[in-house]
């Protein structure tokens, strides 16, 4: 991965940098638990920071519209794609931000085959820890992602886009048709994300 990104950075532990839910925090604090289905959700259990925690966090993970964000430690592997302004949140030491060079690849098709079991079975096995596993920087730039030219990661993502709305559209459905179509999608996704090596 290494070859197709600008940086992987992290965010910062308020412990000694910054306290959480001060009087004056009106930005949010985001953790894995914010991170869903490939977006940043903020809910009214979301910590806040106040202004100045923003500028020391963002001096660090240097967050920017069309990041890729991924979990690297507790929950590892969720996935979100900064799709939304950066001015009034920013994130944990949890959350690493993965920069895209985007002449390379595609920020949403880097997001979705960091979700793929081809890139999971590259860092499961390696995660570190034993109360909290966690995912070392230099584990995440290791790992190796097939580079289909731009146009084909475009098309790809099209059609994966298809499949997350199909999903999502049908969350309100029978439990039994939610999981197969979840089944589905990430049968495709996967079959999508794997390419055979020359």
């Amino acid at each position: 991965m290494e070859k197709v990104v600008i940086s992987v950075k992290t965010g910062l532990n308020p412990r000694k940098n910054f306290q959480l839910n001060t009087q004056d925090a009106k930005n949010y604090y985001v953790t894995v638990k914010e991170m869903t289905s490939g977006k940043i959700v903020f809910s009214d259990r979301t910590d806040k920071i106040n202004d100045e925690a923003i500028s020391i966090i963002s001096n660090r993970s240097n967050l920017e519209f069309g990041d890729v964000l991924f979990s690297g430690i507790g929950t590892i592997g969720k996935i979100a794609i900064v799709d939304i302004p950066v001015n009034n949140w920013n994130v944990s030491e949890s959350v690493f931000v993965i920069k895209p060079n985007i002449n390379f690849i595609v920020a949403k098709f880097l997001m979705y085959v960091l979700g793929s079991n081809y890139i999971k079975n590259q860092y499961e096995g390696k995660s570190v820890g034993s109360t909290l596993k966690g995912v070392r920087m230099a584990t995440l730039l290791a790992i190796e992602i097939p580079i289909p030219p731009i146009k084909v990661q475009k098309r790809i993502v099209a059609i994966l886009d298809k499949f997350d709305k199909l999903v999502c559209d049908i969350n309100e459905g029978l439990p039994a048709e939610i999981n197969a179509r979840r089944k589905q999608y990430e049968y495709y996704r996967d079959k999508l994300l794997t390419f055979k090596e020359a």
